[in-house]
């Protein structure tokens, strides 16, 4: 997606964070507030297609993204990563409001004809619509940083940081950041897939619940504007209850007990021979057996897209409540971390329902496999029996 030049989206979006940083006025922080997406096809399904399907990818991205921060917390932080109920109080809650979000916007496309995706973007990969690249990293300034801007919504970036003659937050994450930031969040491209339903709406070029997905479209995006953005910005100040240093929390090295963190790699992978691969085999090992859950979670979460099922969508759910959570957990002490590496043969090669049945099978086989011939490495609480329970369900 990317284009030669300067995008009328990116002057735009320059112009307007020079006026929101500097205080030039209202004209510029008005241009900033609107939508920066480019527009693709002329045709209102065609773009809505387009942009669901953008949607689907970057709601995959931070699912994953909040997964690797949520696992780097120590111990000492693990009410932090929380209960995985579906509120915006805990990391888990947060990660299970993105699953959902994810599920929502799968659920629009099928409605309209078109299917799921369950891939996402890979780094180094750069969008013109999601402001940063894919990145795997620790809790951190850096991390929290890019949460809390994807998160946010336009005007809340230049509410002051702390009492009067403190800088406003936009400014605070440029220095955190560095260079210039794209006028991009994830409320953006919920405004832009919702002028495009109306569209097709006011085109009769579907049939379909419209006021019900308007409004399922206006929850997501105010669960991130309001209750995830709330939540990250938290973290990067260093006020939230569970840190009682505050903000001098992140001054601290990784080696500190006091720092939250576990030092995990940047970007890691268990594909043995590409970089950044884990060379411990046997985290090594248990990596891979990360990965081959996460794949069977995505490919029972297509399948439950697909056919309309709760059923397998709840499967999905409990691979990643069960054996992926034991991983996830176990991994960071040991300096290692669940890579969440892409599929290359993506989750749907399958022509039919039943051929798409026999992949999640062989998928759930093969984890089950791999988790037996390394079953001297599994976590204490890692069960192994979930997966013929699994088998026998789908």
């Amino acid at each position: 997606m990317r284009r030669n030049g300067m995008s009328r989206r990116a002057l735009l979006g320059n112009i307007a964070l020079l006026g929101v940083a500097t205080g030039t006025g209202k004209a510029a922080f008005a241009a900033e507030a609107l939508s920066p997406i480019n527009r693709d096809f002329s045709n209102p399904y065609l773009e809505c297609i387009r942009l669901l399907k953008e949607a689907a990818e970057i709601e995959h991205d931070l699912m994953v993204q909040y997964l690797y921060c949520a696992f780097s917390l120590k111990p000492a932080y693990t009410e932090l990563v929380g209960n995985p109920l579906p509120n915006s109080s805990s990391f888990m809650g947060v990660i299970v409001q993105e699953m959902q979000h994810l599920g929502a916007v799968n659920r629009l496309l099928v409605d309209l004809g078109a299917g799921p995706v369950l891939t996402r973007q890979d780094f180094p990969y750069e969008s013109d619509i999601y402001p940063f690249p894919f990145e795997l990293a620790p809790m951190g300034p850096m991390s929290l940083a890019k949460f809390t801007y994807c998160e946010a919504a336009p005007d809340a970036l230049l509410k002051a940081v702390g009492n009067g003659g403190s800088p406003r937050l936009l400014d605070q994450l440029k220095t955190t950041l560095g260079g210039n930031l794209a006028p991009n969040h994830v409320g953006h491209l919920y405004d832009a897939v919702i002028d495009s339903l109306g569209e097709v709406k006011k085109a009769g070029a579907a049939s379909i619940d419209f006021d019900a997905w308007f409004e399922d479209l206006n929850h997501i995006k105010d669960e991130g504007e309001v209750g995830h953005f709330t939540f990250f910005e938290s973290l990067y100040q260093g006020t939230h209850p569970m840190f009682k240093k505050g903000p001098e929390v992140w001054k601290l090295p990784f080696s500190d007990a006091g720092h939250p963190s576990f030092q995990v790699p940047m970007n890691p992978t268990a594909y043995v021979g590409h970089a950044n691969c884990i060379k411990d085999p046997d985290l090594r090992a248990l990596a891979w057996l990360g990965n081959l859950n996460y794949w069977a979670m995505l490919s029972l979460l297509d399948a439950g897209y697909r056919r309309k099922s709760p059923l397998e969508s709840a499967f999905a759910q409990a691979i990643m409540m069960g054996p992926l959570w034991s991983l996830a957990k176990v991994l960071p002490a040991k300096g290692a971390a669940i890579p969440f590496d892409p599929l290359s043969m993506g989750f749907e090669p399958g022509l039919n329902a039943d051929s798409e049945k026999r992949f999640t099978h062989l998928m759930l086989e093969e984890a089950r496999d791999y988790a037996q011939s390394i079953e001297r490495l599994l976590p204490r609480d890692f069960n192994l029996k979930i997966y013929d329970q699994l088998l026998a369900a789908v």
